[in-house]
């Protein structure tokens, strides 16, 4: 939607069109006139040069270079235009930064043209969301006009001039996005994400580079309310074990700018930026009733860099990562390199963070997402932190509702990704119904999905946002609640219990509650080799309905690869890996079916790489008629070519145990393990293939009965025997026990 098509809609707010704002504020203290004091500060200059011949900041400063070089984009005819003004912004950026740090007076020329060419006839853009697009061009010129200003070669009369430029920019953009009622209330106040943070993060910019500007108090007090808010502890944004609600793709285009203002303030002031709340985008809504703000009061935001949620988001994003370097495309979603964490290192963070950095399939040393970090990674990122593993592989973070399964940090990695979000972790625009779903990767290959984001309407969802379009349970087609428009979120909430990280054995569960249905999905991690998936219902709906284990792969259809339908699961085979998947249900009668296909359309359309191709994946049903069904799956990915060892395809057998029991017996290299599942009419006692007998009173039995590396796990039971003797044992059944 276009700003034409949308100025028509204020004809009729003209009595309420443009509000006043909070009370002025003091506005930005800057602790010195010198500069540079944004991007950085005087003493960064000898630590520039001395890094200029090492890597990773000559690699860095190749590409600062090649930045450098870039001719100017002129605006379309009759418009202004954000790609072209962000693309010469960060071409400006760099030719500043040369000319500062190496004293290169025809780097120092290219930047001021640049400055003389910029145009502020702002209000004739045409983009709707076009206040997410301008932290690129104005943290990006304000840098420039900064560092120009360390240089002989930048007239005060050309900056003086600058300064205007910019300033009336920005003028512009807060009086349509602020002041102006039908915009603020469609695109900041519902949704409490990263549009107000990268509108934020602009203005404020702006207003700490021009102090004295007579409209940069209400810039400063605006920016900074929504900042110390949605950064906060209290804003619903970030989760208290880091977790941000609108998924890795979305908060990592905040987190970056985000960082970039954060570094600007401490470098240009003493201490804490003070400020007066402006709580013109504070929402009423469920979750963010109470926040408290009130208009005038006197605040003060310390940058964030060191600890808190801002870090904590950097930590959570660090720990989704997929084993070839991408966040795997959760919610709203493609897959994605996050930037600026390295910066991080100068600040207390992790060498983990420029490990990540190094090593991406897609984008290593992702420096341009979100806005233009190239500069400051020459200063930033602390190459004394050594490029590390992170020392964790699963991490259970149940405030955000995820739940990630990590064979090791190689590309090779068998992962999995188990989601439970509740609360303001799930309420968010670009939030998916998608409570108790998985996705797999191993061996180098996405192989049963999330689908990512794709949309063909940009002012509804995604087709892919609903719940068929994920690899859960549906009860006559659907599992949760569907998502409407702005805060009609859908869903509904799901909570991590009962984790366990072994050595041998990992495991979590999934609870919702939907159509009348209490779903326990259990995900069991088996030695870093495969997975065990057992789903457990109890309803108090009075008739059979149609269940169906929904099953996503990336394979089939338009997406290529190998597809093949099993009598009991799937196969989904990619060029370096593929994975069988096996089901069963306690309740007979189950079928494997798959849903009917339109092109480009849910539940078969995904979205999810880098260069957004939409494409179709082959999809699969274990569909039985019943009350409340269980499910056993086993997830087996293999390694393609290999035909014997241990990634080679696994065995898994079909055990017939007695009634409202599903087992399967799954041989790999070495080693049988059972998986079993009892319903409420089960045998207690078994007899196995081997001729052992398994006696339990468990509802879920993983162990393994050959083999090295034995291990036993059991949920909702008191014991596990084999031939008579305990291979694990609870004093109750209310939770899950392991033997290792």
């Amino acid at each position: 939607m276009t700003w034409p098509h949308l100025a028509l809609a204020t004809c009729a707010l003209a009595a309420a069109a443009c509000e006043p704002g909070a009370p002025p504020g003091p506005g930005p203290q800057p602790g010195t006139d010198v500069h540079p004091r944004l991007l950085a500060r005087p003493e960064h200059r000898a630590l520039i040069l001395s890094r200029a011949d090492r890597e990773p900041y000559a690699a860095v400063l190749a590409w600062l270079r090649d930045r450098a070089g870039r001719e100017y984009l002129e605006d379309p005819p009759g418009t202004w235009d954000w790609p072209s003004n962000g693309a010469n912004a960060s071409t400006a950026q760099a030719n500043a930064f040369l000319a500062w740090a190496f004293e290169d007076e025809a780097a120092a020329e290219k930047a001021r043209e640049f400055l003389q060419r910029l145009e502020t006839d702002w209000f004739t853009n045409t983009v709707l969301d076009i206040n997410i697009r301008m932290p690129q061009v104005l943290m990006g010129y304000a840098n420039a006009w900064d560092l120009l200003g360390a240089t002989p070669w930048f007239p005060p009369e050309e900056a003086a001039e600058a300064e205007r430029k910019l300033t009336e920019i920005t003028s512009q953009f807060y009086e349509r996005y602020i002041e102006l009622f039908v915009l603020r209330e469609l695109l900041l106040q519902p949704a409490q994400n990263n549009h107000p943070i990268r509108t934020a993060t602009a203005l404020g910019y702006v207003a700490l580079a021009f102090p004295e500007h007579p409209e940069a108090a209400a810039w400063w007090n605006w920016s900074l309310t929504e900042l110390e808010y949605l950064w906060g502890p209290d804003g619903q944004y970030v989760q208290p074990d880091g977790g941000v609600s609108e998924g890795p793709y979305y908060a990592g285009f905040a987190w970056g700018p985000s960082a970039a203002l954060f570094i600007a303030l401490d470098n240009s002031l003493d201490g804490p930026a003070p400020f007066l709340r402006d709580c013109r985008t504070r929402s009423n809504q469920d979750p963010w009733t109470g926040h408290g703000c009130v208009d005038g009061e006197a605040a003060s935001l310390d940058p964030p860099l060191r600890d808190g949620p801002f870090t904590e988001a950097a930590a959570w994003s660090l720990a989704l990562r997929m084993p070839w370097g991408s966040r795997p495309p959760l919610e709203d979603a493609v897959f994605t390199a996050w930037n600026g964490p390295p910066l991080l290192t100068s600040f207390g963070g992790s060498g983990a963070y420029v490990w990540d950095w190094l090593e991406d399939r897609y984008r290593p040393r992702e420096m341009e997402f979100g806005v233009d970090l190239i500069p400051h990674h020459m200063i930033y990122l602390d190459d004394a932190a050594a490029a590390e593993e992170p020392p964790f592989l699963t991490r259970f973070l149940p405030d955000a509702g995820n739940a990630v399964f990590r064979s090791d940090w190689g590309e090779e990695a068998r992962w999995l990704l188990l989601v439970a979000e509740h609360g303001s972790a799930r309420k968010t625009l670009h939030d998916h119904v998608d409570g108790t779903s998985f996705s797999l990767a191993a061996y180098g290959e996405y192989l049963l999905i999330d689908p990512g984001y794709y949309q063909t309407n940009e002012l509804g969802n995604a087709e892919t946002s609903q719940s068929p379009s994920h690899n859960v349970i549906l009860i006559d087609g659907r599992s949760a609640p569907d998502k409407g428009l702005l805060t009609d979120f859908g869903d509904a909430d799901a909570f991590l219990r009962n984790t366990h990280d072994g050595d041998t054995i990992e495991y979590a569960e999934a609870h919702q509650d939907y159509q009348g249905t209490h779903v326990e999905r259990s995900v069991a991690f088996v030695d870093g080799r495969y997975f065990v998936v057992g789903d457990r219902l109890t309803t108090t709906h009075p008739k059979a309905r149609e269940h169906a284990f929904r099953l996503h792969g990336y394979a089939g259809l338009t997406t290529g690869g190998v597809f093949e339908p099993l009598s009991d699961g799937a196969r989904w085979e990619r060029t370096r890996a593929g994975v069988e998947v096996r089901v069963q249900s306690t309740a007979p009668g189950l079928e494997i079916l798959e849903p009917p296909y339109t092109p480009l359309t849910a539940p078969h359309v995904h979205e999810l790489e880098p260069d957004r191709q939409a494409a179709d994946h082959a999809v699969i049903d274990a569909t039985v008629e019943a009350e409340a069904p269980g499910f056993l799956a086993a997830l087996l990915p293999y390694k393609v070519g290999e035909d014997a060892g241990p990634d080679a395809p696994l065995r898994a057998t079909a055990l017939e145990l007695g009634a409202s029991t599903v087992a399967w017996q799954i041989e790999g290299d070495g080693w049988t393990d059972i998986a079993l599942l009892r319903g409420e009419k089960a045998p207690g006692a078994m007899v196995l293939p081997s001729g052992q007998v398994l006696e339990t009173d468990a509802e879920l039995v993983v162990l393994r009965i050959a083999g090295e590396r034995p291990f036993a796990l059991m949920a909702r039971g008191t014991q596990v025997l084999v031939d008579g003797a305990a291979r694990v044992t609870a004093p109750d059944a209310t939770g899950v026990a392991v033997a290792e």
